[in-house]
């Protein structure tokens, strides 16, 4: 008799030890939403899981790989693990919403096979937080439009199991969720946005981790893109880069000013901000110019 595969399985990955909190809260929202939820805890750390968090989740699925994995390669494992119709991405650094689980299989029930939803900001304290919020996340703040997405959290995003078909090259060994949603726009493949799937942003940065986190992200971001261009286009980024710092702070800014909220934060991080998207920038430079090196090896 073979068992029935899960009407979701959840994904929360960790960089470090698994924290209680934030685990918690999924698993109340699983709750809420019944029998058919599968949960993976995975986390990247050279020390054992923890007693408490095995003992107290002794239904989820937990995994553990080395310190030195990074952030695609969690996702690409626990991707390979799930096995649930629709598989629903967060991260330990999040707190998820009392109904996200529910607001996902909601929006689920159309035809969508990408969702993205909202990430709002929750107690962040300090001004790198909040530049690391603007620069990665602010987009997604509400308001958010309802629809078709040029782009989608990664903390925040759902598939149906038959689209992991599509760009496989993108999703194992590593999954690359910026170059892996490329290419299901490039086949015709749609990406949607449903605000009412909410996750709360809390993460947490030092000033020099956060502009090395930058620098890393855009390096190795560059340097996968290599694969695709020709000589002549490489030549054509490595000349515009210097360039790319202007483009991003206009969209960053664009994004976000016309939201009305959290201005004041806005401004106060600002120039931490723009010093995130020069990293990120110098980043794009180094890795059109002599590719990832061991940047991909620190995204986070």
């Amino acid at each position: 008799m073979t068992t029935a595969s899960p009407r979701l399985s959840v994904i929360m990955t960790a960089d470090g030890p698994l924290c209680n909190g934030p685990i918690s809260l999924v698993a109340a929202a699983a709750k809420r939403v019944g029998q058919g939820v599968e949960i993976i805890l995975i986390h990247s750390s050279d020390e054992p899981s923890s007693e408490e968090i095995s003992r107290k989740y002794s239904d989820f699925v937990i995994i553990r790989l080395p310190g030195a994995t990074a952030l695609p390669g969690l996702l690409a494992a626990a991707l390979a693990r799930a096995s649930g119709d629709i598989i629903a991405i967060t991260d330990a650094t999040c707190e998820v919403a009392e109904d996200w689980m529910s607001e996902v299989l909601k929006a689920h029930e159309a035809p969508h096979p990408v969702i993205g939803g909202s990430v709002e900001p929750d107690g962040l304290r300090h001004i790198v937080n909040w530049a690391a919020y603007f620069c990665d996340y602010g987009q997604f703040m509400r308001p958010l439009r309802e629809g078709g997405a040029s782009e989608l959290p990664g903390n925040n995003m759902s598939v149906k199991r038959w689209v992991l078909d599509h760009g496989k090259e993108f999703v194992a060994p590593q999954f690359r969720k910026a170059y892996w949603c490329r290419r299901l726009q490039a086949e015709g493949i749609r990406l949607h946005s449903a605000p009412s799937i909410v996750v709360y942003y809390r993460k947490s940065f030092g000033f020099v981790p956060y502009l090395l986190h930058r620098f890393h992200n855009g390096r190795c971001f560059a340097g996968i893109r290599l694969r695709e261009l020709s000589r002549l286009r490489r030549a054509f980024y490595v000349a515009a880069a210097p360039a790319l710092p202007i483009v991003l702070t206009a969209r960053m800014l664009r994004r976000t000013l016309g939201k009305r909220r959290h201005l004041s934060e806005l401004a106060l991080s600002l120039p931490i901000s723009l010093l995130a998207i020069v990293c990120w920038g110098l980043g794009e430079f180094c890795g059109y110019l002599t590719g990832p090196g061991v940047s991909c090896g620190h995204v986070r």
